[in-house]
């Protein structure tokens, strides 16, 4: 008998007691590697086999997932408020739509992930690697992203208000029409991102790199742009009120 089959039968004895999960759905996952729509939630599944399992629509809320093979999982709409991430691997998962609300990732492995429509509000993402994700539409508000890799990924109308992007590498990154108002941005690498458009109200861009961005139509209301890098930044129709530019001048030319 494996090492997962014996901590799933464990946890089925003793789930009455525990009031979290559903004992069948853990059986079910254990017997047919499938549990769309299941409730798991709050149970210990830290560095289970996981590989290729289907958990669509899944409760997966609060549940230890630490360590765990999600390789190929398809957790598309799933649950996942709370839980535990942290050194999983998720190459190649699916997670579009997924609910990660203050989910923890710390050391997971994020190559080929799908996020696309995933909420992310408040998750901790620090140093992780995105780079070439699909965050399309993602809601990424208040997550810490201080020095997270996500060059050439896709942030196309991603919602990152007040966001920590501290030191973050976005180059050749994609976040037209993105939402980064209030972010905290400074010293990140925005070279030869795709700014077209984005909200960068009150944006903190101190010292951020920004050479050969697009911000065509970016709004740059009371952002601060102070010593920051515009070499060959691309700025036309870009709105600037009460915005800081990097000589420390305030520019107040779109003011209306």
């Amino acid at each position: 008998m494996g090492v997962m089959h014996l901590r799933i039968c464990f946890l089925v004895m003793f789930s009455a007691q525990v009031g979290a999960f559903d004992a069948g759905d853990m059986s079910k996952l254990n017997a047919a590697r499938e549990c769309a729509r299941c409730d798991l939630s709050q149970a210990d599944l830290s560095d289970a086999a996981l590989r290729g399992v289907d958990l669509k629509w899944a409760s997966l809320t609060r549940t230890n997932l630490s360590g765990a093979d999600l390789r190929g999982a398809d957790l598309k709409w799933a649950n996942l408020s709370g839980a535990d991430l942290t050194h999983a691997d998720l190459t190649g998962a699916t997670l579009n739509g997924a609910h990660l609300w203050e989910a923890r990732f710390l050391g997971a492995r994020m190559r080929r992930v799908s996020l696309v429509g995933t909420d992310l509000k408040w998750a901790n993402l620090a140093g992780e690697g995105f780079q070439g994700a699909d965050l399309t539409l993602v809601n990424l508000s208040g997550a810490d992203l201080r020095k997270t890799d996500l060059r050439s990924a896709l942030l196309t109308k991603a919602k990152l208000v007040g966001a920590n992007l501290q030191a973050a590498n976005l180059a050749k990154a994609n976040l037209t029409f993105a939402n980064l108002s209030e972010a905290n941005a400074r010293k990140a690498n925005f070279a030869g991102a795709d700014l077209t458009s984005a909200d960068l109200k009150w944006t903190n861009l101190g010292q951020a790199n920004l050479s050969g961005a697009n911000m065509t139509g970016a709004d740059l209301s009371y952002t601060s742009l102070f010593k920051a890098n515009l070499n060959g930044a691309e700025w036309a129709r870009a709105r600037f009120c009460k915005t800081t530019m990097p000589d420390g001048v305030i520019n107040n030319a779109g003011c209306h």
